[in-house]
């Protein structure tokens, strides 16, 4: 009972990447450009409330991306919580406050998390203005957790934003060093 349970979290997960996926090709913007960029020919473990996929974006005549279902990898490249994620689609927390209070986990090569913090930012942008991406974020909210009433998406101007976050992480005593710069000698040698 538990292993078909997962196996349909799998199932379902799968099916909203695809149909994320479809819906960023129909709508041909910069982020459907920037996910063919950053992604085609690579792999990645994706983990969901301990529900992993590993996915393979294979380029051909277009992209596609296949997930196969597994269970322990031992490396994951991106996780997080299903409560993250609804709190970043709606507005309630940023990607970047999210990623450095660790609810979300990155690893990768330095260009790579570059390219895909620029393809999520683009994701949560068109989010607010495309219905199908509106509509796939409530049912994902609907149906994958215990949460009943998540609100819409809000628009980016209504979105509150905190900058910052990464330099509140550095501990006082540290932003408190207070470094001398040598005096410049004014002197004429000549």
């Amino acid at each position: 009972m538990i292993q078909s349970q997962s196996r349909d979290r799998h199932t379902q997960l799968a099916q909203w990447l695809h149909r994320l996926v479809e819906t960023l090709r129909t709508q041909q913007g910069s982020t459907w450009r920037d996910l063919v960029q950053t992604v085609s020919g690579k792999n990645a473990v994706i983990d969901l409330d301990e529900i992993q996929l590993l996915l393979r974006a294979k380029v051909g005549e277009q992209l596609e991306i296949e997930c196969e279902h597994i269970q322990a990898a031992e490396s994951v490249n991106f996780k997080t919580s299903s409560a993250t994620v609804q709190d970043v689609i709606t507005g309630r927390l940023t990607f970047d406050k999210a990623v450095a209070q660790q609810k979300i986990l990155l690893r990768g090569s330095l260009q790579d998390l570059l390219d895909i913090h620029q393809v999520l930012l683009g994701i949560l942008a068109d989010s607010a203005i495309n219905p199908q991406l509106r509509h796939l974020w409530t049912e994902f909210n609907q149906d994958w957790s215990d949460v009943s009433s998540v609100p819409p998406s809000l628009a980016l101007e209504h979105q509150i934003s905190s900058y910052g976050e990464f330099i509140r992480q550095v501990p006082t005593d540290v932003l408190g060093i207070v470094v001398d710069l040598p005096q410049e000698d004014t002197t004429d040698t000549n």
